[in-house]
This record gives C-alpha cells, sequence and structure tokens, in this order.
C-alpha cells in the first residue's frame, strides 16, 4: 500500500476540488466532485472526506489521516488520484 498524503497536500486537493469541482451530494453531506474525487467536511469540521468508489480518507482536526475501510479495492486508486489532482491543479 502507497503511503498516506501529508496534510498539506490533502488540504491543498480538498481547496482545489472546492474551487474547480461542482457542488455534489457526497455521502458524507454536501461537498464537491472533481474528476471523481468527492470531499466533504464533517458537520463539526472535525474531519474531512476525501472519497472515490468504496475507498474513503479520512483527515482529522490532528493533521493525521487514515483510510477508513483498509480493505477497499479503490484504496490505491484514490491516493494516485489526490496525487493526480494535485500535479495538474497546483504544480
Amino acid at each position: 500500500m502507497s503511503t498516506l498524503p501529508p496534510s498539506q497536500k490533502l488540504l491543498r486537493v480538498f481547496a482545489t476540488t472546492e474551487h474547480f469541482g461542482v457542488v455534489a451530494d457526497t455521502p458524507f453531506g454536501c461537498g464537491y466532485r472533481l474528476h471523481g474525487l468527492e470531499v466533504a467536511v464533517s458537520f463539526f469540521g472535525h474531519h474531512v472526506y476525501f472519497t472515490s468508489g468504496d475507498a474513503v480518507l479520512v483527515l482529522t482536526e490532528t493533521g493525521s489521516c487514515k483510510l477508513e475501510r483498509p480493505g477497499a479495492v479503490d484504496n490505491l486508486y484514490l491516493l494516485q488520484l489526490i496525487d493526480t489532482l494535485d500535479q495538474r491543479y497546483n504544480p
């Protein structure tokens, strides 16, 4: 399994998805979608969710992140998608 991205990269990708993406209804509430990546913030703002397919990556308020479903088929795809979007929109 690939290493998890640092919190700075995740926040950049969240901002990119918010800015360039469209408003979307995600499994975690209202959020944004860009090229298959969905992002949303928890109700109280303590967690940021990154989803694609059955993969979910959670960024906490302390800056730690974890894959919510370690055995999900799309985990590697989600991590690659985060990297791709960061490289494409934040050179």
